[in-house]
């Protein structure tokens, strides 16, 4: 039996399985940790009224204290995504973690914008590092019938780390300072205990590297007890596997891979433009555009948190049902429409419920997004087509802070329309391409077409 005939007979194997504890046990690990990978992200967005008030920034120098996570968010979304396709998901996620934790923790003690830019940089690059791995570590575990409500649910975590920032960031800025808010961002690097005692290696990573003795053993423990396949084949020893990183970014642009690649790429840009571009400017643009008291937005953020997580718990239902695509297309225009009644809104109750209403949409379309990028590509690539799609994201994240920066003395109205577009375009670009993997075993579903 080839390499690729195990593969698929062990694909099968796990795509069969029915959902256990051990896969409860995963998700909680890698959901608590991307709530904590959030949260240090919304952690800056948060202060940086604060910030622009002590230091007197003007929009267009905020606008770039912002883009710095961003990019370092996009150089860790290409590095670590080739990383874990060559080194593995779990060291990867030990090391992305203790990055964004650490350095998070280091810009409490920030004496410049040039200081608190570059901490924010190389915070960045453990955030953006991180996502690629732990959505391939997600995507390789789950059952075929339950991995886009799975990985659905997990995406849902990234609001919630928002509205954990929020909600701790209504009690400690205005009685400790916006630093004391950055020292919380130290708290994910507890989630490295738990992943080095809890979650071995994907077995789908192990038989890709010809580690077939520890992808049985790490396949007999998310089977928890079930018999494995047997087949025919040489001894399970270990062979020492070639380095995969290069032939990993190939097959993005193989001619099987290719229009896929180009779709998802699309989709995670201009959705990301617009949702970054909102996000990271919504509590400053508050303040200063439409008179809302500073204390008065946090209560605000923490209702938008809860409103985007209500859109993803719609979204974990659907995206099985109806699919990725019509999903993503669903919300992205109905996203455009709320957005584009928002930015006239005057009144606060009015700010309330479209902002409301958009984020339930502009959220919630991100836990289809999440769980359909990495089905598109085969184990061999699968970080590093995650980590090429959010970057892609991370590249219109580091442009929206900026973007908005210069539209803002236009008025709201322009921000909002120019925003608004990134929602049109990436349901255009899905429903163009329209490949659906909607309960495919992960192998079928990453075939090149």
């Amino acid at each position: 039996m080839s390499l690729i005939e195990q593969q698929r007979e062990y694909g099968a194997f796990l795509d069969k399985l029915p959902l256990n504890s051990r896969h409860w046990t995963l998700f909680s690990v890698c959901a608590v940790a991307f709530a904590f990978d959030f949260m240090d992200f919304q952690i800056m967005a948060l202060v940086a009224p604060s910030i622009a008030k002590e230091w007197q920034l003007t929009s267009q120098t905020l606008g770039l204290v912002l883009s710095a996570t961003a990019v370092g968010m996009l150089l860790g979304s290409y590095l670590f995504g080739i990383f874990a396709d060559a080194i593995g998901r779990r060291v990867g996620f030990q090391i992305t973690v203790g990055i964004f934790a650490i350095f998070s923790g280091l810009c409490a003690l920030a004496q410049s914008v040039l200081q608190l830019a570059g901490l924010r940089f190389v915070t960045g690059l453990g955030i953006g590092g991180f996502v690629p791995i732990d959505t391939a570590l997600m995507s390789e575990y789950m059952p075929a019938g339950r991995r886009g409500q799975m990985l659905a649910l997990w995406a849902l975590f990234f609001p919630v780390g928002g509205l954990l920032a929020a909600g701790a960031g209504m009690w400690i800025v205005p009685n400790y300072g916006w630093r004391a808010l950055f020292l919380l961002g130290v708290l994910p690097a507890i989630m490295i205990f738990f992943v080095r005692r809890l979650i071995p290696e994907s077995p789908r990573y192990l038989l890709q590297r010809q580690r077939i003795k520890e992808a049985r053993e790490s396949m007999s423990w998310i089977a928890k007890g079930q018999p494995l396949p047997t087949p025919t084949t040489a001894p399970h020893v270990d062979v020492p596997a070639k380095p995969t990183s290069r032939i990993s970014i190939l097959t993005l642009f193989a001619s099987g891979y290719r229009a896929r690649t180009v779709m998802i790429t699309s989709v995670w840009f201009f959705w990301s433009f617009s949702f970054f571009g909102v996000l990271l400017w919504l509590p400053t643009l508050l303040v200063q555009l439409r008179g809302v008291p500073g204390t008065k937005v946090f209560t605000y953020i923490v209702g938008f948190q809860l409103a985007g997580i209500a859109g993803r718990i719609l979204a974990s239902f659907l995206i099985d049902q109806i699919g990725r695509v019509m999903v993503i297309f669903i919300y992205g225009v109905a996203a455009m429409i709320a957005l584009i009644i928002f930015g006239h809104q005057t009144i606060y109750m009015d700010l309330v419920i479209y902002g409301y209403i958009f984020s339930f949409f502009s959220d919630g379309g991100l836990s289809a997004i999440a769980p359909y990028t990495p089905e598109l590509y085969p184990t061999r690539a699968r970080a590093t087509g995650v980590g090429w799609a959010t970057g892609a994201g991370r590249i219109a994240s580091i442009l929206a802070p900026l973007a908005v920066g210069m539209l803002v003395p236009s008025g709201l109205s322009t921000v909002f329309w120019v925003l608004a577009s990134g929602y049109l375009l990436a349901a255009i670009a899905v429903i163009i391409f329209r490949v659906e993997t909607k309960k495919l075993f992960l192998e079928e579903a990453s075939m090149e077409t």
